[in-house]
């Protein structure tokens, strides 16, 4: 356990990891300000400019002139059941129109701003967690992969759970309710991000001690995302998603994906048919679990072969 912390304390007093901690904190803060002052509330001068564009718009000729056709023909505009009265409802202009702003959702930013936090953060990671192999090739250990997968979730911790405490307090502030539902789904995606980010970090430590070249682990990883990504589009294997890369750490993130599959045929008798299927979170943890398993056990054979007598 000491030597644990002594490694734990030395991922941290690293330079490169410490810089690329402040890069995530850094992302996330610009993230989180860019997500907060986009759903900010409306102003009174930002309202009376948007019903003022509005009473401009409903003032040109052209505007008249599709309200009068409309109200002669209602149906050609608003469908067979529409009546002259839906004209003018229909066709004004609203002030939402022109304000491009929309209200603080932490169930809608679970799905965008927070799948991006996970992303950005996870992939630091990985970058730190090969750094701080790199930092002392004879003393690779156990206990320094330890260090890495702690190091790496601590920090994933804080950054993801400062985040979202950061947009929970704003809604709050604005008197927008989020319900235990969302509190909870938002727990166990911020959960998933932290453990993705720690094992992500764990692999790229373990991948660097088996290449013993930092610049070379970020190539390898890069070549099986991209390289895997476009080898797995042309062959013809129905369900080629399941192997993918990219929609694995979707399925883990997201709870489960859905995933686009060219292979899939369409005959003409069918009504509806999606050329899509579904990628289980059961799926993508086994996936990645099988890619960290197979990186740690050559890391370890190689180490006891190369640096123990």
């Amino acid at each position: 356990m000491r030597l644990v912390l002594v490694e734990l304390s030395r991922f941290f007093s690293r330079r490169a990891v410490v810089l690329l901690i402040l890069a995530a904190a850094l992302l996330t803060v610009l993230v989180a300000g860019t997500t907060i002052w986009d759903s900010r509330p409306v102003s009174a001068e930002e309202m009376a400019q948007a019903r003022a564009q509005v009473q401009a718009s409903v003032s040109q000729p052209q505007f008249k002139r599709d309200l009068r056709e409309c109200q002669q023909n209602p149906a050609d505009f608003l469908g067979p059941d529409a009546v002259a009265g839906d004209c003018a409802p229909n066709l004004t202009p609203r002030p939402e129109y022109y304000l491009n702003r929309s209200t603080l959702s932490l169930d809608e930013e679970r799905g965008d701003s927070g799948i991006a936090i996970v992303v950005i953060v996870t992939v630091l990671m990985i970058i730190a967690g090969t750094t701080f192999a790199g930092a002392d090739w004879a003393s690779g250990s156990m206990s320094k992969a330890l260090a890495a997968f702690v190091g790496t979730g601590i920090s994933a911790l804080v950054l993801i759970v400062a985040f979202w405490l950061a947009l929970y307090l704003t809604a709050q502030s604005r008197g927008i309710d989020t319900g235990a539902t969302v509190q909870e789904a938002i727990r166990w995606l911020a959960g998933r991000g932290v453990l993705l980010a720690a094992v992500a970090g764990l692999g790229g430590f373990a991948l660097t001690m088996l290449v013993r070249h930092t610049v070379g682990t970020l190539a390898i990883l890069f070549a099986y995302a991209a390289g895997g990504e476009a080898l797995l589009a042309l062959l013809p294997i129905e369900h080629s998603g399941r192997f993918s890369p990219a929609s694995n750490v979707f399925a883990w993130i997201r709870d489960g994906v859905r995933v686009f599959d060219p292979s899939v045929t369409c005959t003409p008798t069918q009504q509806v048919c999606e050329q899509q299927f579904h990628l289980s979170l059961t799926h993508g943890a086994t996936y990645l679990g099988i890619l960290l398993v197979l990186a740690m056990g050559l890391s370890v054979f190689s180490f006891a072969r190369r640096d123990i007598p």
